[in-house]
């Protein structure tokens, strides 16, 4: 009897340790950088200074900071070109910053197929800012598949928000 008490004990908190312990989320990375400055795109301000829109820039850094996908594709749409053009012409004029492009996906599709669709989003909106002149040392690229979504819910209209690259200046 004490002995089938101590092994249903052990499995107990067995099992409450792996339950309370969690897994990491973690980007699949992409590419290298050397730099981490104290800018972040996401939030619209920088260490500079506070941020002021002027419709495409925000406190001198490109207002739009994501560009959004077609369900299971990496190709860059008109919308998408015109928010990396700002981009690009950003890069080259603050060369001393660097970007990550972090690829995101809807929840639809496994786990491995999401992260590698991440990852091809985000090597579309590094190759199209390099081929507009921003300094290809400078951009790092990681996939978060859908482990960073922004809108939690289903159907189309949160899957498309879901569905993004999010362009993080350093």
């Amino acid at each position: 009897m004490n002995n089938k008490f101590s092994t249903m004990a052990i499995v107990f908190f067995a099992v409450a340790g792996l339950m309370m312990s969690g897994c990491a989320k973690k980007a699949v990375d992409g590419g290298s950088m050397s730099n981490n400055g104290g800018m972040s795109n996401n939030s619209g301000k920088s260490s500079h200074g506070s941020a002021k829109n002027d419709g495409r820039m925000m406190g001198g850094i490109p207002a739009d900071n994501a560009v959004y996908f077609a369900f299971d594709s990496s190709n860059i749409t008109a919308k998408g070109a015109r928010i990396l053009d700002d981009n690009a012409n950003w890069l080259k004029s603050h060369p001393q910053h660097n970007v990550t492009v972090e690829g995101n996906c809807d929840d639809r599709g496994s786990r491995e197929y999401n992260l590698a669709l991440g990852q091809r989003r985000a090597d579309a909106v590094k190759a199209y800012l390099v081929q507009h002149g921003a300094p290809a040392g400078n951009i790092r690229t990681a996939s978060f598949g859908e482990e960073n979504p922004v809108c939690r819910g289903t159907g189309e209209n949160c899957w498309a928000q879901n569905r993004r690259a999010d362009i993080v200046i350093h």
